[in-house]
């Protein structure tokens, strides 16, 4: 699990920490993932104007937010949120309660097992964390992009599984075998008798 709001800007480092606020106020979230965020600038200048300088900025970010098992958000209550936070910018918004979460984690979901390695984890309620699967190691990286590439709007999410990888098997190196021979002057090198026989 990694942390990168030190590499944000000091406004989306801002937008954020008040997105963060509000979902865990209102929605009582146990965890907050950021596992997107873009920030749009368009500076425009002209001749014909004694002000040189219009700049607009859009921030959109994607949250995973893990809410309480019991938690219910409808769309009337996800469609409040997003007017509440509306003027810190857009924000998309995936929801699941914990046991779910949970259970995709084990069941191998890409998506859920790649937030929770490398999303930037935004709100720990209690260190919810610690109730969370071990993240998958770093060797699914290809896949994680692969479905990326594919599918960046992570419409098809809950169905995409990581496929496990099989590394290759060491060669079986026999085993040395124990040969006892005599000497004999008459009859030359003849096998020892076993002993347990």
């Amino acid at each position: 699990m990694k942390n990168y709001l030190t590499q944000l800007n000091g406004r989306e480092q801002t937008a954020l920490h008040c997105i963060k606020k509000l979902i865990a106020q209102q929605w009582q979230a146990q965890l907050i993932y950021c596992f997107g965020c873009t920030t749009n600038i368009s500076i425009k200048r002209t001749a014909f104007s004694k002000k040189q300088l219009k700049e607009e900025r859009r921030f959109t970010c994607e949250l995973l937010i893990i809410v309480p098992d019991n938690k219910v958000i409808d769309e009337a209550g996800i469609k409040d949120m997003q007017e509440m936070v509306a003027h810190f910018g857009t924000v998309h918004m995936v929801i699941h309660p914990l046991y779910f979460v949970i259970k995709q984690i084990n069941e191998g979901n890409l998506f859920f097992n790649w937030v929770h390695k490398n999303g930037m984890l935004l709100y720990d309620l209690n260190n919810t964390t610690q109730l969370l699967p071990e993240p998958v190691a770093g060797e699914y990286r290809t896949q994680a992009e692969a479905f990326y590439n594919m599918d960046a709007g992570m419409n098809n999410y809950l169905n995409v599984k990581f496929t496990p990888i099989v590394k290759p098997e060491k060669p079986n190196t026999p085993k040395p075998v124990e040969i006892k021979l005599m000497l004999d002057a008459a009859n030359g090198w003849q096998p020892m008798p076993d002993k347990n026989i």
